[in-house]
This record gives C-alpha cells, sequence and structure tokens, in this order.
C-alpha cells in the first residue's frame, strides 16, 4: 500500500460527489466520501484515514490540496470504477462540473472501519471530445507548440490530427530517442550485442536526471542498462557514455537513417555535459561563440573549449528561466519524431529489447487497459516539453502521439500539456 498523495506536476482541485447513491463495497464507499471532501473547507479526516497516513500526510496538507482541486476544478459529479484490483485497492476515476476527469487510486484497511491507508490523485484530464478541440486547446497555450497524432503502417505515416507538425522545435531529451535507435541499428547489424559491457568513463559523467553521475568511474555497465536507464530514468551520464561507446557521428547518420527533416540543426549531435557547460557557462561568452560558428569549428569547439570547460563551474543561476532555447537545443519536428519513433518500431521487432527499453517508463498515467504497447520519451527544459509515444491499441494498430511546447519567454505550465495527451489517448479508438 502506499502512504502518500502523489499530485502529478501540478495541483488541481476535485469535485464534490453530488450522484450520491449506496456503493456495494467498503472500498467503493471510501472513494464517495474521499469525492466530498473536494470541496471549500474539507476536514474530517480522522473518521476516514489511518494514523499512519495522517502522520505521513498531515490535515493542513490534505485541506490545502483538495481545497485547490476544488478551486481549479468544481465539485465531483460522477465516480467510475476502473481497476478493482482486490477488495482493499482500486482505482478510479473522478469527474468534475468544469469538465475534467481525474485518475484516482485508493487503499484501504482489511477490516472496519475500512479507513484510506494509501491515496493517489493523477493528473487531471480535460474532457475534450475530439482530436480537433485538443487542437484547439493547444492552440491557445502561450509560445509554440505543435501537435501529431499519426497511423503507422509498416513505413508509411498517416496522420489523423495535426498542428504545426513539421516545424522544428526544442525538444529536450527527446533527442534521446536518436542514440536508441543507432544502438538497436548497431545490435541488429552484429556489431555489438545488449550484453556488451562497458566502464563508466571520467568525460561521460554529467549532471542529473539519472543516477550514474554518483557512480564510480570504471563501474562496468551493460549497454542494455546504459540504454534503459537513458530512456526510462533520462539518465544524462548514461546518455553520455553511450553517446561515447556509439560515437557522435554515428548517431549524427542516424537522423538521416530515421528521415529527420533538418538533421543539420543538431550538427555536431551534443552531449547532455557539453549542453550543461553552453547554458551553463556564466559569461554567456561560450555559447555565443558556439552559435556563431558553423559545423566546422562548432566540432572544433567541442574539442577544445568546451572540452576544457570545468563542469564545476556551471552556473544555473536563475534557474527556471528559458535559456537559448530557439538556438541551443536538439531540434525535431513532430513529423520526425513520429519517423524515428516508426523506425524503432519497425527495427525492434524480432529482437525486441529496444521497445521493451521504451516502455519501461510510461510517462502519463495512460489506461493500459485500452493499449497493448505503451512506449515513451519525453524531454525538457525551462521553456521546453516535448512528450512522445508510440502505441499499440488492443486491436493491434499502431499510433505515434507527438506534443512539443516552446516557450523562450517564461517556464511552461506543464500539466496543460500532460492533459491534454492523457486526453489525446481516451480519444483514440
Amino acid at each position: 500500500m502506499f502512504l502518500r498523495i502523489l499530485c502529478l506536476m501540478f495541483i488541481f482541485g476535485l469535485f464534490s460527489f453530488m450522484n450520491a447513491q449506496t456503493l456495494p463495497s467498503p472500498l467503493e464507499k471510501r472513494a464517495s466520501d474521499v469525492a466530498k471532501l473536494f470541496r471549500e473547507n474539507p476536514g474530517g479526516y480522522d473518521a476516514l484515514f489511518t494514523a499512519e497516513f495522517l502522520s505521513k500526510v498531515p490535515s493542513v496538507q490534505l485541506t490545502a490540496i483538495f481545497s485547490e482541486y476544488y478551486a481549479k476544478l468544481g465539485r465531483c459529479v460522477e465516480i467510475k470504477p476502473v481497476e478493482i484490483r482486490n477488495s482493499q485497492e482500486g482505482r478510479f476515476t473522478f469527474y468534475f462540473e468544469r469538465s475534467f476527469s481525474v485518475s484516482v487510486d485508493i487503499a484501504i484497511t482489511a477490516s472496519e472501519p475500512y479507513l484510506i491507508a494509501g491515496l493517489l490523485i493523477g493528473v487531471p484530464v480535460r474532457l475534450s471530445q475530439t482530436l480537433d478541440e485538443v487542437i484547439e486547446e493547444i492552440k491557445k497555450l502561450p509560445g509554440t507548440t505543435a501537435f501529431l497524432v499519426a497511423r503507422l503502417e509498416k513505413e508509411r505515416i498517416t496522420p489523423i490530427a495535426s498542428y504545426n507538425s513539421d516545424r522544428q522545435m526544442a525538444i529536450g531529451s527527446t533527442f534521446k530517442l536518436y542514440v536508441l535507435a543507432e544502438l538497436i541499428r548497431e545490435v541488429n547489424a552484429r556489431e555489438r550485442s545488449w550484453n556488451d559491457v562497458v566502464m563508466l568513463e571520467d568525460k561521460s559523467i554529467s549532471l542529473p536526471s539519472g543516477i550514474l553521475q554518483d557512480w564510480p568511474v570504471g563501474s562496468p555497465v551493460t549497454l542494455h542498462s546504459l540504454a534503459a536507464l537513458m530512456i526510462s530514468r533520462s539518465d544524462n551520464t548514461a546518455t553520455d557514455q553511450l553517446l561515447r561507446t556509439l560515437g557522435r557521428e554515428k548517431i549524427e547518420k542516424m537522423m538521416f537513417l530515421a528521415n529527420h527533416s533538418s538533421p543539420e540543426r543538431n550538427m555536431p549531435f551534443l552531449s547532455t555535459l557539453e549542453m550543461f557547460k553552453l547554458k551553463g557557462d556564466g559569461t554567456g561568452k561560450l555559447a555565443e561563440k558556439f552559435i556563431a560558428a558553423d559545423a566546422k569549428r562548432r566540432r572544433e569547439l567541442l574539442e577544445t573549449e568546451i572540452a576544457q570547460f570545468d563542469k564545476k563551474k556551471i552556473n544555473f543561476s536563475g534557474v527556471g528561466k528559458p535559456r537559448m532555447i530557439e538556438k541551443l537545443e536538439w531540434f525535431a519536428s513532430a513529423i520526425d519524431l513520429a519517423k524515428v519513433l516508426n523506425w524503432i518500431r519497425q527495427n525492434a521487432e524480432k529482437d525486441t529489447k529496444g521497445r521493451e527499453i521504451l516502455a519501461i517508463n510510461p510517462g502519463l498515467d495512460i489506461e493500459r487497459a485500452k493499449w497493448r504497447y505503451i512506449g515513451y520519451k519525453g524531454g525538457s527544459e525551462p521553456g521546453v516539453l516535448n512528450l512522445s509515444y508510440l502505441l499499440e491499441s488492443n486491436e493491434g494498430v499502431w499510433y505515434a502521439v507527438i506534443a512539443t511546447w516552446n516557450n523562450e519567454q517564461e517556464p511552461l505550465e506543464e500539466s496543460k500539456l500532460f492533459s491534454l495527451v492523457m486526453r489525446t489517448t481516451q480519444i483514440l479508438k
């Protein structure tokens, strides 16, 4: 059982339960009780939650969460069970009067009075009815956005819904899909094996996200482990070690092989540490010099001034503000990302490890019962957000769902795009 409330990326307010009715089980009764807490002045927690739960999540925190959800979303008007795992644990969908739904996981004790021992609240999802409505909402987001839903059939990519899908935009860590694709190619060509072991190099030690930055230099790691951490944890050190092992030029060639429409935007193909150095040079001179240079000169800078820049001097004062995202980032269009996802799908069909790696972390809390396969990679930095999904329906239909949001002026309210992508996966048949 879990003993915490997880408010995914942002806090919204859920609705009080209007459709009062007698629920047939203690678990469903507690779901109704939770729904009623989404009001202006919630309370009475001692009668609903275990003492252990309240020791972890005090009343004042609960009140802040429930009341803010209520302020944002209004009242709860309907509850539907989604997955009843057993008599004590289940997932429900709460529906709200301002046209949002929220996934709620609840766990109760085994005996009376069946107190709530675990509560997990997911991302509010706007109840758009069509993909056209989703696009209209995406257009309203401040800054620049792109969106693509496409059906995948062999090499064919058929757009179902599209907005700005051919526009080159900053994608953050989603660039790691090209690293994964090159590793898949080399394994298929028997140039490498997933079980190959490499030693973690000092030059590969980057900054978080991830865990490998804290491992000792010289640690033996398989290529499979590096790829799994790179995709599922967006581990930057794992990424940089793979880039060094596979070779920068090989990954640049992969962009051509996967039909990236503007590969020159990403040449030379930067490691995460190189990007951190360029953006974290407090003087800004290193970035200015790199941006002004042609591709040949940029490669020279990577081998000299950028390589020599001490990563201890990386300075992210004022963190949270967008930094040169229109000039210094990894770039791809939504169509480009659909193409590389489709390349991975096709080339990881026999040896499925590449697909399996892409499915370790589903990103958002997408309804698993609807999908046979959920593959995901996302990327973000201040002012940048991308979510890229490879999905297979239970009927065997493959889709790519891509959403990108850039804003050079201010940080993003990421939860808005999360909600719209969640809704997209619900609309798709």
